[in-house]
């Protein structure tokens, strides 16, 4: 029965194992994307900026703003998922504009076409065009 018992433990790892990499992974990717792995050192006035460059966030709002128009006139499949789709990395980059600009998160995407149009116009008065 050792051999058994054995098996019955390694079964039991392997079929938990999946679940647990995937809660610690989402966990990992939820506390990154709320920025609270960064140090406190980061924010000095030395130290580089956190996230991508601000010319490159302005290039990829104009170019999902293409592709949305694009797609909205389409007759695609699943047009509507991809729809979804532009609109969740359209906010996701206008919350990424945000910190780069230092203005306070505007909540966590998706927003309505009010808070979106409220987040854009923050934007644009602080120079921000795309």
């Amino acid at each position: 029965m050792k051999g058994g018992s054995v098996n019955l433990v390694l079964y039991t790892a392997l079929a938990f194992l999946p679940g647990a990499v995937f809660a610690v992974a989402a966990k990992a990717l939820e506390r990154w994307s709320r920025g609270e792995g960064r140090s406190r050192g980061a924010t000095s006035a030395g130290s580089q900026p956190v996230g991508p460059p601000i010319e490159r966030l302005v290039a990829d709002l104009r170019r999902l703003g293409r592709d949305y128009s694009r797609i909205a006139e389409s007759d695609l499949p699943r047009r509507a998922l991809r729809l979804q789709s532009v609109t969740l990395a359209y906010d996701d980059t206008l919350c990424a504009c945000c910190t780069a600009l230092e203005i306070p998160a505007p909540g966590r995407p998706p927003f309505d076409p009010v808070q979106r149009l409220e987040i854009e116009a923050t934007l644009a008065q602080r120079g921000l065009t795309w």
